[in-house]
């Protein structure tokens, strides 16, 4: 049964993103400029302009363009850009490895702090109270003021971190990595800590916490063996919609502190109409969320056996 549910996973994550490629090629169909003169450029030799054609298919039938547009997907190949004239997948590739640093920084200091501070907070009660009011202002701040902010203080009036830039060597990288990640996972950590409470006390009220506590139990191991296990599946959810959402680049983020990720080159392509750039990151960022969304269910049916018991 197990089996056949995660078959059955894979199979809609599949059927997702053949529709993200599809509407993609929709949405390009819809745009009225020739696509092989944009990119080479008004004053183009015909001769060129027709190769462009044959190579799209642009010249054929939209049964015969969208087949074209498969097949070229499926090799990786995405256009090339109106600006730079580099292939899009290259244009990606640069910048896919400098985002995914970013998104599991992120991730990392989410559940460094979100974790602790769920737990502290399903165990005493004073605390969950004074948490509400920190979900409150966490939630309240954007992630661009919190940077804005963390890049004031720390950056410029203190000089303990780079105002922006990339970094060389693991030191360099971490270094200036710090202030973004810790930006984005301003909000973060503080609705994990939120969720992770919720679930914890929703948890502890059910019959197996209960006989457990009868058995004579410590109140930490009831918290943290009986109950944080299961309490961790909605925290796992958010995660991989989480980690969808900043591999696919974390634009104003990325932007503020010069870091060479997805969402900055998005960021770009947009102010430059380079339309194949922005086609390609909107396409990688949606089958980004699409597949961390499939591993976090995979992982949530690991972590809670019930979901296994109840699958048909």
């Amino acid at each position: 049964m197990v089996i056949r549910r995660i078959a059955q996973r894979i199979g809609w994550t599949l059927v997702v993103v053949w529709f993200v490629v599809t509407a993609t090629f929709a949405m390009l169909s819809t745009i009225p400029e020739d696509p092989a003169r944009a990119l080479l450029g008004p004053h183009a030799p015909p001769e060129a302009t027709q190769r462009v054609r044959e190579h799209y298919c642009l010249d054929q039938g939209t049964f015969a363009q969208y087949g074209c547009w498969l097949a070229n997907v499926a090799r990786g190949d995405l256009g090339e850009s109106y600006a730079s004239k580099r292939p899009v997948v290259d244009i990606i590739a640069d910048r896919a490895w400098p985002t995914v640093q970013l998104a599991l920084a992120t991730l990392v200091l989410q559940l460094a702090i979100g974790i602790p501070l769920g737990l502290l907070a399903a165990a005493r009660r004073r605390l969950g109270r004074a948490m509400s009011v920190v979900e409150v202002l966490g939630l309240s701040a954007p992630a661009f003021v919190v940077g804005t902010v963390l890049l004031y203080l720390f950056a410029y009036q203190l000089g303990w971190f780079p105002l922006a830039g990339y970094g060389d060597g693991v030191l360099g990288r971490l270094h200036h990595l710090a202030l973004p990640a810790a930006a984005l996972a301003s909000f973060g950590a503080v609705y994990y800590a939120g969720v992770l409470r919720a679930e914890l006390r929703t948890e502890l009220a059910r019959d197996y916490v209960r006989t457990a506590r009868a058995k004579g139990v410590a109140e930490r191991d009831v918290l943290v063996r009986h109950a944080l296990r299961p309490a961790l599946g909605a925290l796992v959810a958010l995660v991989g919609t989480d980690l969808g959402a900043l591999l696919g680049g974390a634009v104003v983020v990325e932007s503020l502190f010069a870091w060479p990720g997805l969402g900055r080159e998005a960021l770009q392509a947009i102010l430059e109409l380079d339309l194949p750039v922005i086609v390609g990151v909107v396409m990688v960022s949606a089958i980004a969320v699409v597949v961390a969304n499939l591993v976090a269910d995979l992982v949530h049916l690991w972590l809670d056996p019930r979901l296994r018991d109840n699958q048909p």
